[in-house]
């Protein structure tokens, strides 16, 4: 997995700024041209309401967005003129290209420019160098070039390294010193320098990115002349399970305007295909299609009931247990076919699971909420009334998706509250009611278990949260990170695995908690080690970001259950 593969920071900050526009609410939302080359974030920005504009002198109102690969001179001087509020999104690299052009030229300079002729990039540059100005793809074109007194050769910021160094030199070779400027971008040049590394001890090549995208069309160029076979794709279902079914070692890149979604998916679907060949892709696929539609929630569920029934010498636990598990099973199933079906552009595995076995998820939603009623009332009229509540509370939270648009407004609109509602959700259902029901007028462990429980589930939320920042973004979620930001996030993650520590371990040391009650500790480590680990992966995938973050909620029943079985 090269490491420098997926959005540069162009791209990602000129998507930033495209969502951030979208929440001020100034609309209709244009782009002159396509923001980036690639179909998924297109589409994905056009479910946020952003449209494609090829001829902007018809709008009459609203933000127009320049394109990262800029526009010419007398474009922009057009569009300055237009009833419209214009939002620069040209990469700053891409603007020292044109402002280099503009101030050689004006010395005297003839230039040359090594890039893709009609690229948007290159006419934007050469509108700038004014008619002095030569287009060569490589070496190989300098001669076709006039006799020039004073060239000067820079080039389109997305061009291979290589055929620059080689570009120069032929200069050099007829015209004698050449004057110049590398105007490839950094980054373009550090995942062009890792893949010629990472090619060595390879089967082959994945390419992930647009087929219009000239720096994604550079990568496959580069993997094949280092003689391996490549597989350029857009999206992992364009992946050739047959041709890669024998290969042992793929290396998997992708272009700078390529989200890490499509990355993730791919990967994911490069595992299944291997794992077909070593007998082990169909229970990868069974695995993934349980956590996927939430089947674990409800043991996981079970398992810290039983935990908290134990370190708090609870009575009868087991139905409001079973009840709880199978209301937390039916939200957590329910929020995420609601949120599919506000943003059809996928831009997770999941996302798409759950959208092509909608109904079927749906039933299973709905057989939950009844069976979890049924033990409910078996349990006693407290626990019908905590299910309602429950219910009740979904219900305010998911009713502005059910409308089917984004942005999506009322009580999800509040930054976090999806993750605060769920671990309120987690700790009182599993830790509070249970706690308050056997707690025979002791408040304390009640409180401090259902403190770290809900200190835990939050510290989970925001690790899941973390994984995708910009997929959630264009899904128009708005997480704590959203919100936060990302160091800022880390920070809480890391607060709330303390606090959900400190809890336990401010129990035991009071003597409101058993000395066993320590075994949970377990569980707020793995949240911290789940987040190293994760750094630790250019591209995590949804099903190993699942077990680091859903992981601690087994680690902490398990832990507690196993810890109080000593004598």
């Amino acid at each position: 997995m090269a490491r420098t593969a997926g959005f540069c920071w162009g791209v990602r900050r000129a998507v930033d700024l495209v969502l951030a526009e979208i929440k001020r609410g100034r609309g209709p939302y244009m782009v002159y041209g396509q923001l980036v080359h690639n179909p998924q974030v297109i589409e994905a920005l056009a479910e946020r309401g952003v449209s494609v504009c090829d001829e902007p002198g018809r709008m009459e109102g609203g933000t127009l967005f320049l394109r990262t690969h800029g526009v010419t001179l007398d474009e922009k001087e057009s569009l300055e003129e237009l009833p419209v509020r214009l939002r620069d999104l040209i990469c700053p690299k891409v603007k020292r290209a044109l402002e280099l052009a503009r101030k050689m030229a004006g010395r005297g300079y003839d230039l040359v420019i090594l890039g893709d002729e009609g690229h948007q990039e290159v006419r934007a540059i050469r509108s700038y160098a004014g008619d002095g100005s030569y287009v060569i793809s490589g070496p190989e074109d300098v001669d076709l070039l006039p006799d020039l007194e004073r060239p000067f050769l820079l080039s389109q910021t997305t061009q291979d390294t290589e055929a620059w160094e080689r570009s120069l030199a032929r200069l050099r070779e007829r015209f004698g010193e050449v004057e110049h400027a590398n105007t490839i971008c950094g980054s373009t040049r550090q995942r062009q320098q890792e893949l010629r590394q990472l090619c060595r001890g390879v089967d082959c090549v994945v390419v992930v990115g647009g087929r219009n995208s000239a720096n994604t069309r550079r990568l496959a160029a580069i993997a094949s002349e280092e003689g391996l076979p490549v597989f350029h794709v857009e999206t992992a279902a364009e992946l050739d399970e047959e041709a890669l079914a024998d290969c042992e070692d793929v290396l998997l890149t992708a272009g700078a305007s390529t989200p890490s979604w499509s990355i993730r998916k791919v990967r994911e679907r490069l595992h299944e295909i291997q794992g077909l060949s070593a007998r082990t892709g169909y229970a990868r696929r069974l695995v993934r299609d349980l956590v996927f539609s939430s089947a674990h929630v409800p043991p996981a569920a079970v398992l810290i009931g039983l935990a908290g029934w134990r370190l708090l010498n609870g009575g009868s636990w087991l139905l409001p247990v079973l009840s709880s598990s199978l209301v937390l099973f039916a939200m957590h199933l329910m929020n995420s076919i609601l949120e599919t079906g506000v943003c059809t552009a996928a831009c997770h595995r999941r996302q798409e699971y759950i959208a092509a076995h909608r109904r079927a998820h749906v039933l299973v939603a709905v057989s939950s909420l009844a069976g979890a009623l049924l033990l409910a009332a078996m349990a006693g009229v407290i626990w019908v009334g905590a299910v309602a509540v429950s219910l009740v509370g979904f219900l305010l939270y998911s009713l502005p998706l059910v409308g089917g648009t984004l942005p999506v407004g009322g009580l999800r609109a509040l930054p976090g509250a999806r993750d605060v509602l769920f671990a309120l959700a987690w700790s009182i259902l599993l830790g509070l009611l249970p706690g308050l029901a056997a707690a025979g007028g002791s408040l304390g462990p009640v409180l401090l278990w259902s403190g770290a429980l809900f200190w835990l589930f939050l510290g989970r939320s925001v690790l899941v949260d973390l994984v995708d920042l910009q997929g959630d973004a264009l899904m128009g979620l708005d997480t704590i990170p959203l919100k936060l930001g990302e160091a800022w996030s880390v920070r809480l993650l890391m607060g709330s695995a303390a606090l959900s520590a400190a809890a336990i371990a401010a129990g035991v040391t009071v003597g409101h908690l058993p000395v066993r009650a320590l075994g949970f500790l377990v569980a707020p480590f793995w949240v911290i080690a789940g987040y190293f680990a994760m750094r630790r992966s250019a591209f995590p995938s949804e099903l190993g970001s699942r077990f680091a973050t859903d992981g601690s909620l087994f680690a902490a029943g398990i832990a507690t259950l196993a810890a109080s079985l000593i004598p």
